[in-house]
């Protein structure tokens, strides 16, 4: 055999090689696929320890949020934060329960999950991480459901903004509970499916930094450092921001309902916007409140 004849078999011999070595990557880092969807009853949350490093803010938030990286890892791969490439719709004057009073709860899949500004396929409009910035499952309120797409609550500014995601890419669980907040009232009352099950007194935002309204939901179960503290034995932040409170104390102006060290100003409007509730209530709701559970905040 020539030198020539062998120089080019050595050249395919590499070329397979490569060849080889690049189809063996591109199953390895293949996201896994899968459309099983749950249809169940969403398992209460577990309450997360504030980090050693932070403090509950006015606003519920309890550590100081870390920046958001340069770059999302998402399907294996490192890729930019898209930009905003489309208006995400609000929701409107929708309640995402049904005749039974069950909402659903989209659980994320897998740890970022893609979300788009029409049911169709294109570019995101942004990518959620999943767990978020305070350690919880992202568990978003479902809005509407069409075909392979589910409409869902988001949990960001402005109050009632939604996108849309593959069905795929999340779990479905059933939630028999929500929740309904009369400002005026100062009143909190909790549903099981179509029966009413607590009505407690709150506290709720004075008119300098008014609670919102809306449809929102549970983002987050809390347990503060000090259960006798202003904020009681539990928080839950809400998919809900501040219109007043932008940034404080690391936070973002979330909304929570949390416990109280001051249960006499029960029936009053005296809080920077959240909404207070006697510890023994919000002990209650923490052993039965999944993530993802509505909550609808009127005058």
């Amino acid at each position: 055999m020539g030198r020539y004849s062998r120089r080019l078999i050595g050249g395919y011999a590499a070329l397979l090689g490569a060849a080889a070595l690049i189809i063996a990557v591109v199953l390895l880092t293949r996201p896994s696929g899968g459309t099983h969807d749950a249809a169940h009853r969403a398992a209460p949350a577990k309450p997360t320890a504030a980090p050693a490093a932070g403090a509950p803010s006015r606003s519920g938030t309890t550590a100081k949020v870390p920046p958001a990286p340069r770059q999302n890892r998402v399907g294996g791969t490192h890729a930019k934060k898209p930009a905003h490439v489309a208006p995400l719709p609000l929701a409107g004057h929708v309640k995402p329960w049904r005749g039974d009073g069950t909402s659903y709860v989209a659980n994320a899949r897998k740890s970022w999950l893609a979300v788009y500004s029409a049911p169709r396929p294109q570019r995101p409009s942004l990518f959620l991480r999943n767990r978020d910035t305070i350690g919880s499952p992202r568990a978003l309120l479902v809005h509407t459901e069409r075909k392979d797409w589910v409409r869902v609550f988001l949990p960001r500014r402005p109050n009632g903004i939604t996108g849309w995601v593959p069905k795929k890419s999340v779990h479905l669980l059933k939630n028999p509970y929500r929740i309904q907040v009369r400002l005026r009232a100062h009143r909190l009352v909790l549903w099981k499916s179509d029966h009413v099950v607590l009505r407690t007194k709150t506290v709720v935002g004075k008119a300098s930094t008014p609670t919102p309204t809306g449809m929102f939901f549970v983002t987050d179960l809390l347990r503060p450092h000090d259960p006798n503290g202003s904020y009681g034995p539990y928080a839950f932040n809400l998919s809900a921001h501040s219109r007043v409170f932008f940034h404080f104390a690391g936070g973002d102006g979330v909304v929570a309902i949390h416990g109280t060290d001051a249960p006499w100003l029960l029936g009053q409007s005296a809080s920077h916007g959240c909404v207070r509730v006697r510890n023994a209530v919000i002990r209650r709701l923490a052993r039965v409140l999944p993530l993802g559970t509505p909550v609808l905040i009127r005058q």
